[in-house]
């Protein structure tokens, strides 16, 4: 919903900037005063801009583009692909993690699923730009959760200091490119600027607090766990869509959701562990 608010007077990217500068900000000033500021090494850091690239830097440019073809409600729907890219990934990537039967069919169904979200058979009006940049941005979160178990495992530091240094990292990568966009108009910055409180509401809320808080969830319970919380986004971003932007649900966008969910949940299950039996145990009848 803020994204859609602040397009109508900031550019994609400049939404992209703006939310990560925000971001930056009050990450910054978390990490001074809780002094959870981290010492990285130049190769850690490398590795931190790249996970930066993927988790906040590409996407947070590709959403704001497909919102400028698609509503925030199928926006939103189409985020929850997200763990399905991740469990992807994570067993392309991680080999101890390689997907089972179960997963790969969970990937087919959430690949069904998509084609129903986005009403495939809608020749004359299918979303083809905005949906392309959707999924675009939703594997970059998959390729950025991924990466960050295989990069960032060893680094020691705190959610506030993690978060503070990839946003800040991805703010200056597209810096660049924000000031290679036309300046927004003089009201953009108004008091009254919808626009402008909206952007930033999304740097505070949606790119500080969140990322601390995934963070905490990726270093506890892994990056598929992490991804999953894409369950709650299409709850909320369609009710806020359809409730203050005035925004249509068609049938087949929930029906579609409901199928992809269905092929999130197979492609995060994992096989239980095998108990082990005692050495003791090993050939008796008990």
């Amino acid at each position: 919903m803020f994204i859609e608010v602040a397009l109508d007077e900031f550019t994609p990217v400049q939404v992209a900037f703006g939310r990560l500068a925000c971001g930056a900000v009050v990450l910054i000033v978390l990490a001074v005063s809780m002094r959870a500021v981290p010492r990285f090494t130049w190769r850690m850091t490398g590795a931190l801009a790249v996970v930066g690239i993927f988790m906040s830097g590409l996407p947070f440019i590709l959403i704001p583009l497909a919102q400028q073809h698609v509503t925030s409600i199928l926006a939103s729907l189409l985020n929850a692909t997200t763990p399905l890219w991740t469990a992807m990934f994570v067993a392309l990537l991680i080999p101890a993690e390689r997907a089972n039967r179960a997963q790969l069919f969970g990937l087919v169904i959430g690949a069904l699923g998509i084609a129903v979200l986005l009403g495939a058979w809608r020749v004359d009006d299918f979303p083809a730009l905005g949906a392309a940049f959707m999924l675009g941005a939703t594997a970059c979160y998959g390729i950025g959760s991924t990466l960050s178990r295989v990069l960032l495992n060893r680094i020691q530091a705190s959610p506030v200091g993690l978060s503070a240094i990839q946003i800040t990292l991805s703010t200056l990568i597209i810096a660049p490119l924000a000031l290679a966009t036309p300046v927004p108009a003089e009201g953009a910055f108004e008091l009254g600027s919808a626009a402008m409180w909206a952007l930033i509401a999304l740097g505070v809320t949606g790119t500080s607090f969140a990322y601390v808080w995934f963070w905490k969830i990726v270093k506890a319970a892994g990056a598929t766990t992490a991804a999953s919380v894409t369950y709650a986004v299409p709850v909320i971003a369609t009710a806020l869509g359809i409730v203050v932007l005035g925004e249509r649900l068609h049938w087949y966008e929930p029906v579609g959701a409901l199928v992809v969910m269905s092929g999130v949940w197979l492609a995060q299950r994992r096989p239980r562990p095998r108990p082990e039996v005692l050495p003791e145990l090993q050939g008796s009848s008990v």
